[in-house]
This record gives structure tokens, sequence and C-alpha cells, in this order.
């Protein structure tokens, strides 16, 4: 029995040896390795290295709900209003011999019904599709917003991006009503750093998406411009030119900047009663122009993270400057409860005349932690415009149909945002509003006078409940 055990323990080890010694004259593949993604620290948290490469990439985004509320005209306006927005951003760096090269891009989709649950130039440029069937306003919209698409590289930003015109945009602020300008816009912009914080923007932006309305008076209204009119803004020519100054310290940060816009009617032919009666208004080109001046002051002494700002904005013929933040001012389909009013960047004169309006802002803000946790905004704005005394005059004077009048805004604003865990956001925010007109002179002007007006003055209480997820 030994014998046979031996002779089959001796022929196995025989076999396996064969074996062994078959599959090592085989070819073999060693196997890939593994590509793992590693964190890029370079530039700060959420960056990770794409698979190989040596750029840096940052992925985010943004879920926010808003519940509105705004007086309504009528018994056909709504007078709440709700918001669902998603965010979608992604932020590529790579360090280069020659400095930073990044690439952002943040698109937003919306959905909104009801109430005026958007700000400033949102609705003013058309970035939405219009619904039907919610309200005789097409108060429901769906819209895709390319919010932010650029590239950094050496000093250059090219893309789209927010105007280098300003500086508090409204940055505490749920709703924005204040004086500011905020424009997101395309542009191509070089700035030069010296050292110490100070650096000097110069800035070419695309005039289109800045443009306010043309006006004219007829002698007994006044009536917009619209997009099939000949009298409508002229093919533009020549871009905006922007120079900003700026300094950022420990202390905060401050900014002086100028615009260069261009104001240019295609003309407008003879119209019996209107626009100069029979001779028409000939073809111009104007050049608008705004300062704006802004400082934010650190106020650690107070609470961590605590500032104050301050700007003031003064310009002709580029009323956006100022107005492309405010909600419910500005432009005749903006308004909020009571306060709307046409302040267009030029007015056509029955003379024949183009003639550009006077806009200025001042604008107070405050942000206090009153625990890591919660925070207050407080903040307040003056706007001020002045028509020129030609169009008014030729737009019937005193006469009630006359809506194309200087007129002076306020508005002031609180709203407390708690935030119980990093990157959520509850808040809710109330603002009063106040317009008021020149020469105003019956009861006609202080409400709308049919359907779908457009020029009204008063007062109005709105508020927003935001709920937020940043990631």
């Amino acid at each position: 029995m030994k014998l046979v055990k031996s002779l089959l323990l001796g022929s196995a080890a025989g076999l396996a040896a064969v074996a062994g010694a078959q599959a090592a004259d085989l070819p073999s593949k060693k196997a890939a390795p593994v590509e793992y993604v590693r964190v890029c620290s370079a530039h700060g948290a959420g960056f990770f290295y794409i698979p190989g490469s040596d750029t840096c990439i940052k992925i985010g985004g943004r879920v926010r709900f808003e519940y509105g509320y705004s007086p309504a005209f009528n018994r056909q306006s709504n007078v709440m209003g709700m918001r669902a927005l998603g965010r979608f951003e992604l932020d590529a760096r790579t360090s280069t011999e020659y400095g930073l090269l990044r690439a952002y891009t943040r698109v937003n989709f919306a959905r909104r019904t009801g109430g005026q649950l958007y700000s400033g130039t949102q609705a003013r440029i058309g970035t939405a599709y219009t619904g039907t069937a919610y309200s005789y306003a097409g108060n429901a919209q769906t819209h895709i917003d390319i919010d932010r698409a650029f590239v950094q590289f050496a000093g250059l930003t090219a893309g789209r991006a927010v105007s280098f015109f300003g500086f508090y945009n409204g940055d505490l602020e749920l709703i924005g009503t204040t004086a500011g300008d905020g424009t997101i816009t395309n542009l191509a912009a070089y700035t030069a750093t010296f050292g110490s914080g100070f650096s000097a923007t110069l800035s070419i932006e695309d005039p289109l998406e800045r443009r306010n309305a043309y006006a004219y008076a007829n002698g007994t209204s006044v009536g917009i411009l619209s997009a099939t009119t000949a009298g409508q803004y002229g093919g533009a020519s020549m871009p905006d030119f922007v120079l900003a100054l700026r300094a950022d310290q420990s202390w905060g940060s401050a900014q002086l900047s100028g615009l260069l816009h261009q104001v240019r009617t295609a003309g407008v032919a003879a119209t019996a009663g209107q626009i100069n009666g029979t001779a028409g208004a000939p073809a111009s080109t104007d050049y608008g122009w705004a300062l704006n001046a802004g400082v934010k002051i650190n106020l650690p002494m107070l609470a961590k993270g605590d500032a104050f700002y301050l700007q003031g904005t003064y310009g002709q013929g580029a009323t956006t400057t100022v107005l492309a933040n405010p909600v419910g001012w500005g432009g005749g389909s903006n308004g909020v409860g009571r306060v709307s009013i046409l302040v267009p960047d030029a007015v056509i004169t029955n003379a024949g005349q183009t003639s550009l309006v006077t806009t200025w802002g001042i604008t107070a803000a405050m942000l206090h932690y009153w625990a890591p946790t919660v925070r207050q905004g407080l903040f307040a704005s003056y706007i001020g415009s002045d028509i020129p005394a030609g169009a008014y005059v030729a737009a019937g004077g005193m006469a009630t149909a006359n809506n194309l009048v200087s007129s002076q805004y306020w508005t002031v604003g609180t709203n407390v945002i708690w935030s119980p865990v990093r990157g959520l956001d509850i808040g809710a925010e109330v603002n009063y509003l106040q317009l008021n007109t020149d020469n105003r002179i019956n009861g006609n002007q202080a409400k709308y006078t049919s359907v779908g007006g457009l020029y009204n003055e008063g007062s109005a209480v709105i508020g927003r409940i935001r709920i937020q997820r940043d990631f």
C-alpha cells in the first residue's frame, strides 16, 4: 500500500511540474495600472485631478426653492409665485508657466409661475420661454440661463461673466431691489495687477445686453419703439468700454469704474401725429456714459464676516448701470405691486431730436453674523431719473396721459438666513419700495388704467422665502 501511495504522489508531482513548465512557456499579459482619482489641494477644497492630466476640476451645483409675494394690480394679477432652480457648474484649473489657466461654466435651469420671481435684466432681455394658460401676462416661464462661461489666462478674461463696471450688485439680497449694475454679458477683458492688492481692468463688453428702451413723444402720450419699428436701437457698431480701478486690502475693497455706451438709432420715418409730424426723426449716434464708485469695509470687530458696503452711480444714456439689479422699476414689464415706470436710455422728442436720460443711484448695505449659522442683511437705496424737458413737453406736459416724467425711487429691506449645516440656507426677506413721479396731477397715474398698462406710481411691500442647497 505504501508503494502504491508513493507511486501516485510521484506521478502527481511530475504532472504538476510539467504543467507548471508548460504554463511558464505561455505568453502572459500584465494588468494595466489603475489610475486613481487624486485630490488637488493646490486650488482649494473640492478640486481633484482629471485622470491622466495635470488639470484640476471642481464639480458643483445648487438646488433652490423660492416663494414670493407682491401685491397685485387687479384680479388677473398673481399675488404669489413659486420658482424651482437647478444649477450645474464646472471649474477647471491648470497651473502653467504663465500662471493659472482657468475655464469656468455655470448653467441655471428654472421654472417659475405667478408673481415677479426674477430681478433686473432677466425678464428685460428675454432669457425665458414664456408659458401659457397661467395668466394674461404670461407669468409662467421655464428658462435656461448661461450664467457664466469664461476662460481666464495670464490676466485675460474672455467669455460670459459679470460686467467689470459694477461693484455691489445686490450681493446681500434675495430679491434685488437696490441700485446696481449686475449685468451678465459677453466680454473680453485684461486685468493688470500692480501688487499690494491694486489692479486695473480694461473690458470690452456686449452693448446689446445693456440696451434699454427708446421712447418717443407724440404730443399726447408716450410709446416704446418696438423691435419692428425703424426707430428702435440701430445695429451695434461699437462695444461698450469699461475701465475699472480696484484695491483689495485687509480692511476691505474699493473700486472706481467708468463705462462708455453707444446709443444709436436707425431713424424714424415721418408719421402723422407722432415723432415730429411730417419730418420724422433722423438717424443719430450718441454716446452714453456712467461712473461708479464703491467701497466695502470689513467689520471683524463686530463679528467674523461682517461688512459694510457703500456705492454711488451716475450716468447718461446707460440706464442699466443703475437699473439692472432692481426688480419693479426701470422697464415697462417689470412692475411689482404698484411700482413700475419706464426709464429708457433715450427719448426722441417731437422735434426729432434724441435726448439721453440721466439716472443715478446710491446704495448702502450691511451684513452681520448674529451667530456662525445666522446672518442678516440690511440694505437701502435711492434712485433718480431725469427725463429731458423737451421730451416731457412734447408728450403733453401736464396731460394725464404723459407718464414720461422724471421720477424718484427708494427702497429699504432686510433678510435673515439660517445655515444649520454647511451648504444649506433657509432665509426670508422683506422689502418696501416707493416710487414718486414729478408733476403727478391726478389719481389716474396711481394705478394701472387698463390691462397690460405700463406706467404707474405708488408703494409696495414684497417678500421672498428661499431654501437653497449648494454642493
